[in-house]
């Protein structure tokens, strides 16, 4: 009644250990383009002159940025970007307090796909993540689409002080 085909050989289980070592990579590449993305919006507030305090939570560097929509020239494109930034955040935020789970799909006793799984442990009611290799590599690359396009978005000209005058 029972499993008649061994579900666990030695080679599954060389590939599992593969399949977790890539996965394991690809977080560590989406979470070194959310560095560059967090970066950017520093970069971009000191730029502003909005300085925020050492140790203030991401989300509330968003804020400032959202703050100072007025200052750029496509104010609706940085708002486009702060909401696709906060979907990612919230991506990295389940990536970074997660242990890896390699899920493997089986037809008979060969693994025919895998996902990656991301319970947050902050968040035990928060719903399991799963993902794939592609999934991983396209945040990857739109986070450091974003990082870029941030780096990037222009500022309103402004209009030069006029000179003082010299009369006396």
């Amino acid at each position: 009644m029972g499993c008649e085909i061994p579900i666990s050989k030695a080679e599954d289980t060389a590939d599992l250990r593969c399949k977790r070592d890539e996965g394991q990579l690809l977080r560590g590449a989406y979470l070194d383009a959310f560095a560059r993305l967090e970066m950017s919006v520093a970069d971009r507030l000191a730029e502003l002159g909005r300085k925020p305090k050492t140790g203030m939570a991401f989300g509330l560097r968003l804020e400032y940025l959202a703050n100072a929509r007025e200052r750029f020239a496509d104010p609706v494109k940085l708002d486009e970007r702060i909401d696709a930034v906060k979907r990612l955040n919230d991506v990295r935020t389940d990536l970074v307090h997660s242990v890896l789970t390699v899920i493997v799909h089986y037809n008979g006793s060969r693994a025919i796909d895998y996902w990656f799984g991301f319970q947050n442990a902050c968040q035990k009611d928060k719903m399991f993540r799963t993902m794939t290799i592609d999934d991983l590599r396209a945040i990857t690359r739109e986070t450091n689409k974003l990082a870029k396009q941030i780096r990037q978005q222009q500022l309103k000209a402004t209009t030069p002080a006029a000179p003082a005058s010299a009369s006396a």
